[in-house]
């Protein structure tokens, strides 16, 4: 997972154009380690600052390493690094940076936010990323609880608190202009987060591609392995799949255009690749993908996968070559032979679920056909129900105070599947009374035939900052944001994105330019579900549903 959203506005256009020009190095007064030691910031410790010099279009800026000594919040102390960039030509505005994964780093601040003379922040959350995910654990059963509870809300809260400190005494201000928080993945479930824990710290949220409920995320990805498992598919069949799917349902939103804005609409069945690419044991396997996470009396727990990307889907849920211990603790041998979505779910399930104690995830927690035990989910949901943010309703206080929030999501994220998202949101309009009304301040954007925050042949670049900007500063709410594709560098196609639950509807000319599609107000074509939307555990939200199929 990717640390901080990917689909921002490159800065290159913008500088080709020499639109941003800064001064050569004139040297920071203020950025050592003494200077900022002796701002006295409670609980901050300062180990670096770096006058990093203006460079290739980009501002000066002081480049600050740290440490905040964290401690409350139902647990004893503990400290959380973090890097602080404070540009010379400050905007009198400050974005938080979440984290990705397990996070364990910090990031320096983009380009964009840079250029605009953003104050950044970020932190480790609370441990390095040397020891992954068995911070959770001081030994095997017993939780780690202040890295525990750090890497769930404390760290950000706390070190955003100093931050923003340190920047007022740093620049001499009497206060901050606005205050965002921007990240996907791990970072976008952060700035839900914080929204919903502490929603006075930021007025307007960027939050991209989820984890909002990482542990029905990896139930998902278990699963999927498992199916896998037991039915490894060669490497050379995962084009054949994904053409399969794009011949099947590209033409559904209107145009051949080679993209799918809808995957819940489809009607892929994996049995039309049978013979010919798949075994039928494969093909059983790409269904139990596509379905959703139940429980032994059949309950459902998370939604399945869309069929867009889903050859991609398959690739990061295996290796090239079959397991050598299929029904082992590892099935590939150690944890760093298997694909990176098994990592994922190892650590989330194993480490940070049962802190630790040894648990065979191929036999012990999924049975064959995907049903979870419930056994080993009261024990997974009882401690891992502090990370979950998948309840709309507790936004209620961050939206109460007037603060805004973009959502955004990739259709075919194999990391993340992005029916979650939108079942958060499709949940939030029933609450607030109507799409029109949760657009008043929480908008939702998918992006076609994109994976795990970018990537994929879809249009994945976009500038959330500014449109965040604009909504939260001058009232202008984003109807959509245009987004781009390049292919080594160069932009092959534009699009807009619009907001849930419209789709873009194409009005003639080249369909790889953004002026050839347009977004129809209270159009409702990304509600609609078909076959697979219903396979996967999605219900009906628009009119003119496919039929009903039996093979569910």
């Amino acid at each position: 997972m990717v640390s901080k959203s990917a689909f921002v506005l490159s800065c290159a256009s913008l500088l080709g154009l020499g639109l941003f020009a800064f001064p050569a190095h004139a040297v920071l007064p203020n950025c050592s380690v003494s200077a900022l030691t002796s701002l006295a910031i409670p609980n901050m410790t300062v180990t670096s600052a770096i006058d990093v010099p203006a460079a290739a279009g980009l501002p000066e800026f002081c480049d600050i390493l740290g440490t905040v000594a964290t401690d409350g919040e139902g647990a004893g102390p503990s400290t959380s690094a973090f890097r602080i960039d404070l540009p010379d030509n400050w905007n009198q505005k400050f974005v938080f940076n979440g984290g990705g994964g397990f996070d364990g780093s910090t990031s320096r601040g983009s380009a964009l936010e840079l250029t605009k003379g953003y104050a950044t922040a970020s932190t480790d959350s609370g441990h390095p990323s040397s020891v992954g995910s068995t911070f959770a654990f001081t030994s095997p059963g017993v939780p780690n609880e202040p890295q525990l509870v750090d890497y769930f809300y404390r760290s950000r809260h706390q070190v955003g608190i100093a931050a923003k400190r340190l920047v007022l005494a740093y620049y001499k201000a009497k206060g901050i202009a606005h205050s965002y928080f921007t990240g996907c993945s791990n970072g976008g479930k952060e700035g839900l987060m914080e929204a919903m824990r502490y929603p006075d710290d930021y007025e307007g949220t960027v939050s991209g591609a989820p984890w909002m409920d990482p542990l029905g995320t990896e139930l998902w990805v278990l699963k999927n392995v498992k199916a896998l498992v037991n039915a490894w598919i060669p490497p050379s069949a995962y084009p054949v799949i994904d053409a399969a799917v794009t011949t099947q349902c590209d033409a559904a939103d209107g145009v051949a255009d080679g993209l799918i804005q809808n995957p819940a609409v489809c009607s892929f069945n994996p049995d039309s690749l049978v013979p010919a690419t798949l075994t039928q044991a494969q093909a059983d396997a790409l269904k139990l993908i596509i379905r959703p996470v139940v429980q032994d009396d059949g309950a459902f727990i998370y939604p399945g996968s869309p069929v867009s990307g889903l050859g991609t889907s398959v690739g990061s849920e295996e290796r090239p070559t079959p397991p050598t211990d299929p029904t082992g603790t590892q099935p590939w041998g150690t944890l760093a032979a298997g694909p990176g979505n098994w990592g994922l779910s190892f650590g989330m399930i194993v480490n940070l679920g049962f802190y630790g104690q040894p648990v065979n995830l191929m036999t012990g927690v999924v049975e064959t056909n995907g049903i979870f035990q419930d056994s080993a989910l009261d024990v997974l949901y009882a401690n891992l129900a502090r990370n979950i943010v998948d309840q709309p309703s507790r936004l209620r206080q961050y939206l109460a105070k007037g603060h805004k929030l973009i959502l955004w999501h990739g259709y075919s994220d194999s990391i993340i599947t992005p029916y979650k998202t939108v079942q958060f949101y499709e949940a939030l309009a029933a609450q607030r009374g109507g799409y029109r009304e949760a657009q008043e301040q929480v908008r939702l954007f998918m992006l076609p035939n994109t994976q795990h925050c970018g990537g994929g042949p879809g249009p994945n670049t976009f500038d959330s900052l500014t449109a965040i900007e604009n909504w939260v500063e001058q009232g202008i709410a984003p109807e959509s944001l245009v987004a781009s594709h390049s292919t080594s560098g160069v932009v092959d196609r534009t699009m807009p994105l619009c907001k849930f639950p419209e789709k873009a509807r194409y009005v003639g000319g080249n369909v790889n330019d953004a002026a050839s599609w347009t977004c129809a107000s209270r159009d409702r074509s990304l509600l609609k579900v078909g076959r697979n939307g219903r396979q996967a555990g999605l219900r009906a939200g628009g009119d003119d549903d496919d039929e009903r199929d039996d093979d569910r």
